[in-house]
């Protein structure tokens, strides 16, 4: 029998009637089946993390010598500072680096998948936010798969990220902001459509933001103490 299941009603809810502590229980063990199953979730990632680690190990190494992505590494370096999984790192790069794509899984969709899908005239969010700069089909869809890769990343690592890289305001480290919006940036450039280093990281805060607040969404829904149950 788990402690919710044994939780006294007579010792915790004086006052309140059976119905409305049944309700109580109802909704604690909804949410405490939602908690496992992100832990579950994320025990499946653990393997994968290490294998993750040593991938991202060796991507250092191998850039080391290279003066082109020396920036790269600062970048890499404070994320790793921090303690942010290898996993959200590597998320934050593959856009400028096939290879990793290839070697994690990562893999971002391509223009000719997406003509495929029939997904051209799809709005992305470079159409929304990066209008201004009239960036082709083929990048406006690399940006939109990326995001939507750091996202997926992010829920797959939820509880280490909002363990790990978060500020005392709840908010992502700026650094990774700034990793974000140099992969962007570079992406960008090295493709021939520069965007100033400013706008790149108002752009990645504001998709990061949206990341942040979903896969915080799952345990703001959680009952709290003193909540109000209808």
């Amino acid at each position: 029998m788990s402690d919710l299941e044994s939780f006294s009603f007579e010792e915790s809810n004086q006052g309140s009637t059976p119905e409305t502590f049944k309700l109580f229980q109802e909704r604690m063990k909804a949410a405490s089946s939602q908690i496992q199953a992100i832990r579950a979730g994320e025990q499946r990632q653990k393997k994968k993390e290490d294998e993750l680690a040593k991938i991202l190990s060796e991507f250092i190494k191998s850039l080391q010598h290279d003066s082109v992505y020396a920036e790269f590494l600062v970048h890499v370096s404070k994320l790793l500072g921090l303690n942010v999984p290898a996993a959200f790192i590597l998320v934050l790069i593959i856009i400028n680096f096939p290879k990793l794509q290839q070697q994690t899984g990562l893999k971002l969709i391509t223009f000719e998948e997406a003509a495929r899908a029939g997904a051209l005239e799809t709005q992305t969010l470079p159409d929304l936010y990066l209008a201004e700069n009239a960036l082709p089909p083929f990048l406006k869809i690399a940006i939109d798969a990326w995001i939507q890769e750091i996202s997926q990343v992010a829920t797959d690592n939820r509880s280490k990220l909002l363990q790990r890289a978060l500020t005392l305001s709840q908010e992502f480290f700026p650094e990774i902001d700034q990793m974000m919006a140099y992969n962007l940036t570079f992406y960008l450039e090295k493709n021939g459509f520069p965007i100033a280093e400013e706008f790149a990281q108002t752009f990645s805060r504001f998709c990061l933001k949206g990341i942040l607040d979903q896969i915080k969404k799952p345990l703001q829904e959680l009952p709290k103490p003193g909540d109000k149950l209808e």
